[in-house]
């Protein structure tokens, strides 16, 4: 009915005093800076029961979509509530989102490899000091129920790699990780600009790769790195970074074609989930659904597009039936063209917003730090940049700097936003903005766009900026 996956003995920060129980067993947690978390297999319905020791007087239990609400004991310290169905689910007390918890249940794995297995590199329950793990042409890096993995993963070039299982890989040691460790512990350092070096799991030019099941904890830079690859299946992988470094992303998609995101759990300090083109060759068809996001309050978006889009943009991206926890600084959902290339036919569908403070929905084309003719120099990047404006990396110019830069302008165009629906908490802002008359946001349709069950039908009920753009519709 139910089997627990163990926890590692590692140093960690101040846990969260509460005791966790699964259908009468104790549930091991890990400890971060903002909470804990616990992984746990799930074939059937089962009773959750919290003992606190502090006062309880206010529990949510996000996403609402769950469908999950807690009872909490006259004794303020014992909360209860029952789980049927095997998603993320989020555990906040008393409106606190400095500690929480975080619960991963998971269905068994029905073809789960054995040690031993040709092609699969195999960690079973402990704590493994693996560093860099370079996957080779077919093979399978699984992380068993119990694993805590500390390193990373890199595969180049390769066809049918796949990262598996219900274990933990923790990047909390990376930006010092060791690239290898001999028997006599002699170690060759990992150069900052080698690829992949400081990702969690990095795939660049390769087919047909599958991430699947595990938990990816404390990374401090882009954590899931997919670059110039084709049929990418990610599929229930959680992402957990605690770290307050600017840039750990969740999942960039980069450069990449025939991608499918599902199922997936991202809390994190920039972007949860973004598709960029760094290396300007065709990107499309990308879809992300059935997913969980928080963004942190350090900087990025929920689910965004860009900054980075070069000369050939990108097109038929699609993201649906999604779950927006928090956005605490960025958008819920955004696109920012900050190249000369065209982001077009994108399709936003279906997604349930329950807190984001700034921004709602932010589709822009501007001047930024991320473009290909950005300042030269950090610190005139620095110098140029907008303080506390609207979009992150924005850089400030003269009226003749605008006009010259708008040859390296991009565009946006027929997008559609579909049953946007902000369920709780206060009504973000929103803003559509091209750079000028030749660089529009154009054809963009919101329907279905409501505010606590309420219909949002015109720019002003919205609190929709529209300019430098065409045919924005709202209905």
């Amino acid at each position: 009915m139910l089997a627990l996956l163990g926890r590692a003995v590692l140093a960690q920060p101040q846990p969260l005093p509460l005791h966790v129980t699964i259908a009468g067993n104790e549930l091991p947690l890990h400890h971060f800076n903002q909470g804990s978390f616990g992984n746990f297999e799930l074939t059937a319905p089962v009773e959750v029961v919290i003992r606190a020791d502090f006062n309880v007087r206010w529990v949510d239990l996000r996403p609402r979509s769950a469908g999950v609400t807690a009872t909490i004991d006259a004794d303020h310290r014992t909360i209860r509530f029952r789980i049927t169905t095997a998603r993320p689910l989020t555990v906040e007390f008393n409106r606190d989102l400095a500690r929480v918890l975080h619960l991963f249940p998971a269905t068994p794995e029905d073809d789960a490899p054995k040690p031993g297995d040709a092609k699969v590199r195999y960690f079973g329950p402990g704590i493994h000091d693996a560093g860099l793990m370079d996957l080779a042409e077919g093979e399978t890096l699984y992380l068993a129920a119990g694993a805590w993995v500390k390193g990373n993963v890199r595969s180049i070039g390769t066809r049918s790699v796949s990262i598996r299982g219900r274990g933990v890989l923790d990047g909390t040691d990376i930006p010092n990780r060791p690239a290898t460790t001999s028997a006599d512990r002699t170690v060759k350092p990992i150069p900052e600009d080698e690829p992949g070096a400081r990702n969690m799991i990095y795939l660049q030019n390769v087919e047909g790769a599958a991430i699947k099941g595990i938990t990816v904890f404390n990374s401090h830079y882009w954590t899931v790195f997919v670059r110039s690859c084709r049929n990418v299946h990610v599929d229930g992988v959680n992402v957990l970074s605690g770290s307050n470094h600017y840039g750990n992303d969740g999942f960039d998609l980069v450069s990449s074609s025939d991608v499918l995101v599902e199922n997936v759990f991202v809390r994190t300090n920039d972007d949860c989930v973004v598709v960029k083109n760094l290396d300007d060759i065709e990107t499309k068809n990308i879809e992300v659904r059935r997913s969980t996001f928080w963004n942190m309050p350090v900087g990025g978006n929920a689910i965004e597009v860009g900054f980075e889009l070069r000369s050939r943009g990108a097109s038929h991206l699609v993201f649906r039936d999604c779950d927006i926890l928090h956005v605490e600084r960025g958008s819920a959902i955004s696109i920012h063209q900050g190249d000369s290339g065209t982001v077009e036919d994108v399709r936003f569908e279906d997604i349930r917003v329950e807190d984001v403070r700034r921004k709602l929905i932010d589709f822009c084309v501007l001047y930024a730090q991320y473009g290909i003719d950005k300042p030269a120099s950090q610190a005139e990047r620095e110098r140029r940049m907008d303080p506390g404006g609207v979009w992150d990396g924005e850089q400030r110019l003269t009226p003749d700097e605008y006009r010259q830069r708008a040859a390296e302008r991009g565009r946006i165009r027929n997008v559609q936003v579909r049953n946007l629906q902000v369920i709780e908490g206060a009504l973000p802002y929103s803003i559509i903005a091209g750079y000028d008359d030749d660089h529009l946001v154009e054809n963009v349709t919101i329907d279905g766009l409501s505010y606590l069950g309420q219909p949002l039908r015109s720019f002003e009920a919205a609190q929709l900026v529209v300019h430098d753009a065409k045919n924005v519709t709202i209905k």
